[in-house]
């Protein structure tokens, strides 16, 4: 069955190679900044769950135009006062038709959005629908398969825990609703018209950057990508 899954997604050595490019053994790098260095270049870029916006704000020498879709503008507020530095911000309900034109888009950013979207293929589809041809997704989201949460529903008695800390609080695993795997997300974005779709682990080991390095290097191979990351990189291209 994986040989199926890749033949149909083809090589996500793709995804790999760019994802390396962003330094994977400073343990400065955050995760914002590792996806910053892969999104590219363009004339627009958007960011669905924009939150305070610091993708974007990253993004200034890369786009000629940035948006930032998020439910609220609470985050921005908080964090930026209300203010952007040359972007657009919409509030708009991810969960619906997004507020923008056919064919808008060079990039669309997910970045730890679809887990918390009552319907994924409503939010694939409206993604398709706002990048031009040839656009690209790029998306995160927390492996379901990553061992330590396979192990934690195996033994501790609970369900799915893929955002740490209490589930009564703060919300039930933090908002996420739907839980992914690799091939889950390959048959999604394929069934919604992306012509590919590759994905790779996303090593996220704060402070311990040496083993990022060393798992980074191998985030292609199978065991690693679908059991040793807690996080997935898709990359889709319209």
């Amino acid at each position: 069955m994986e040989d199926d899954a890749d033949h149909l997604i083809g090589d996500s050595s793709v995804a790999h190679k760019e994802a390396r490019q962003c330094k994977p053994c400073d343990k400065e790098n955050s995760l914002d900044a590792r996806l910053g260095a892969i999104v590219g270049t363009g004339q627009c870029v958007v960011d669905l769950g924009c939150g305070s916006g610091k993708c974007l704000d990253d993004l200034s020498d890369d786009f000629e135009q940035r948006i930032g879709l998020d439910v609220s503008r609470r985050r921005l507020e908080e964090m930026g006062g209300g203010q952007t530095d040359g972007w657009e911000f919409h509030e708009a309900d991810l969960n619906g038709t997004f507020p923008l034109e056919d064919g808008s888009a060079d990039v669309v950013i997910a970045n730890q959005v679809i887990e918390h979207i009552i319907d994924p293929v409503n939010f694939a589809r409206e993604i398709h629908r706002v990048l031009r041809p040839g656009g690209r997704c790029v998306l995160t989201t927390p492996n379901i398969r990553y061992l330590k949460n396979v192990a934690h529903v195996l033994f501790s008695g609970y369900g799915p825990r893929t955002a740490g800390g209490n589930t009564l609080d703060g919300g039930w695993d933090d908002g996420h609703i739907h839980y992914f795997t690799h091939r889950d997300l390959w048959e999604l974005f394929a069934h919604v018209g992306f012509c590919k779709a590759e994905s790779s682990a996303l090593i996220d080991l704060a402070g311990a950057g040496w083993l990022r390095c060393m798992l980074d290097r191998h985030a292609t191979a199978w065991p690693i990508r679908e059991f040793l990351s807690g996080n997935i990189l898709l990359l889709a291209e319209k």
